[in-house]
């Protein structure tokens, strides 16, 4: 791919749900804040003319100011919405998962 195909990507996710685990603050060696939250969604949906239960739980990181604002508000049961782009991590073991890197955080 190329770097101006690259660019033009588009990577964004927004989704709504309660947070499900204590929201984790930590710093980086450098000194930047991030704020690791598990969100768990649930909704009816309707696809191909059927009514579907969705059910989702999904690992999100807030970085920066953002970090250290939301640590003090947010608590385990909030219900937020929060958009971001998405990006692979791997632990340590290897095994990888899609994690929301979320910039833009509302209370619902």
């Amino acid at each position: 791919m190329s770097a101006t195909a690259q660019e033009s990507a588009i990577n964004q996710l927004i989704i709504r749900g309660i947070l499900v685990k204590e929201p984790r603050l930590t710093r980086s060696p450098a000194g930047i804040a991030h704020l690791s939250l598990v969100i768990e969604h649930r909704s009816i949906q309707q696809e191909a003319g059927l009514t579907r239960q969705c059910y989702a739980r999904i690992q999100a990181v807030v970085s920066g100011d953002g970090a250290d604002f939301w640590s003090t508000k947010l608590i385990l049961g909030s219900e937020i919405e929060a958009s971001g782009f998405i990006q692979r991590h791997e632990n340590a073991n290897g095994i990888a998962r899609l994690v929301l890197h979320a910039q833009n955080i509302k209370q619902v």
